[in-house]
């Protein structure tokens, strides 16, 4: 049997490229990556151009022998980039991706002091507490933090100096989106004139994939087709990104809504009508020009709940006229509370260049990548040089 995973909390964003409305609002201008592909936007951009595979047994990281041998999975190549001894392996990899976007968005240290700093993971330091990551040597002072969700952004406040707000959210697989959409409104309520947003997951301990395993949410077949009619589950994968955003008026890509709800239905599942999706796709949709094309990013984890639910909601809101779908699970697997900014991060990263995420080479629904725009890049400080042409996409988990 394939569960859906966790239901409850569902966060949506809507996301706009073009000139901003007219008052300053959050704007995307910085980013960094971490996946199978590697670390940063560069290793991101080229693994998908190559059409790389970054999925590969589980034996190939751990060896012959281990009971999850077989189950298809991502993980982040350099290992020893996490093996730090102060921080644990998910915290020093919150510190990574910060550097990553604040370098890209061209931030110091007057910048970076007063953002805001918002993290969000759904396991946190499991990784290298509930048992040891291989080659890192922690110091034993450090026992506490490195065993609590808050060091993710504690140790990025005190390496880079911010000094603002920080908080953690642990919203399962919604983590990072919320995140993302958390930093946006603290920047909207006046809080804050920047925020750097968080999400990352390293699932790949084998207590957590126990876990996983027993509940069925674990694809057995490998198939990573998550609408498919023979996908029967996720391919868990070590993943997570950071966005930097800052108020501005200025063209760009920008945090047009942000919005969330709960399910309220299941530990283990998600309601067949798919109500709950529908309700957040309905309004960010709101907000949108009909006139600008649309790119939709579903959660798509794999598994069969989660593709029944999620189609229902497609079908109640957009009936036979589907638009441009993204899914991005199959070139990244499911960073679990990582995914949601993950995903969006590495479309971002595409739609910088002007063009869509393309679909993985050899999948069911194989599409080119639409054309955004024809020369656009961002100069230093996350700015547009040319202006992009007007742009939405929805994203959710």
């Amino acid at each position: 049997m394939s569960f859906s995973g966790q239901g409850g909390s569902l966060a949506a964003v809507m996301m706009v490229g073009g000139k901003s409305s007219g008052s300053p609002e959050p704007r995307v201008c910085g980013l960094g990556l971490a996946s199978g592909f590697g670390m940063g936007a560069a290793a991101h951009l080229a693994g998908v151009r190559e059409g790389r595979r970054v999925l590969k047994p589980l034996s190939e990281l751990w060896g012959e022998g281990n009971p999850w041998g077989d189950v298809l999975s991502g993980w982040i190549p350099d290992r020893e980039l996490l093996c730090s001894r102060r921080n644990g392996p998910a915290s020093q990899l919150a510190l990574l991706l910060a550097r990553q976007a604040v370098e890209d968005a061209g931030w110091g240290r007057e910048e970076l002091r007063d953002a805001a700093l918002i993290v969000g993971s759904s396991r946190g330091n499991a990784s290298g507490w509930l048992s040891p990551w291989p080659g890192r040597r922690p110091m034993k002072i450090l026992a506490v933090p490195n065993s609590l969700h808050s060091e993710l952004a504690s140790c990025v406040s005190i390496e880079l100096g911010i000094c603002g707000p920080y908080h953690v959210l642990a919203s399962g697989c919604a983590a990072g989106l919320d995140a993302v959409g958390m930093a946006a409104m603290l920047m909207r309520q006046g809080v804050v004139k920047r925020a750097l947003a968080i999400g990352l997951d390293l699932p790949l301990c084998r207590e957590l994939l126990g876990t996983y395993w027993a509940s069925g949410m674990l694809s057995r077949n490998g198939l990573n087709d998550p609408y498919g009619p023979l996908a029967d589950g996720m391919c868990i994968s070590e993943g997570g990104a950071a966005i930097a955003l800052e108020l501005s008026s200025v063209p760009g890509i920008y945090v047009k809504d942000y919005l969330v709800n709960s399910d309220a239905y299941s530990p283990l599942g998600m309601p067949e009508d798919g109500k709950s999706i529908a309700t957040l796709l309905e309004a960010a949709l709101k907000s949108r020009d009909g006139a600008v094309p649309l790119t939709v990013c579903p959660h798509a984890s794999g598994t069969a709940g989660n593709s029944v639910s999620e189609r229902a909601a497609l079908k109640r809101v957009f009936k036979d006229g589907l638009p441009d779908l993204r899914m991005m699970k199959p070139w990244t697997g499911h960073a679990i509370g990582g995914s949601g900014i993950l995903e969006l991060a590495l479309m971002l990263v595409f739609a910088r260049e002007g063009y869509c995420l393309p679909i993985l080479p050899g999948s069911p629904s194989r599409k080119a990548a639409p054309v955004l725009r024809r020369s656009c890049r961002w100069s230093g400080g996350g700015c547009w040089s040319n202006p992009p042409l007007p742009w939405a996409a929805i994203m959710w988990c």
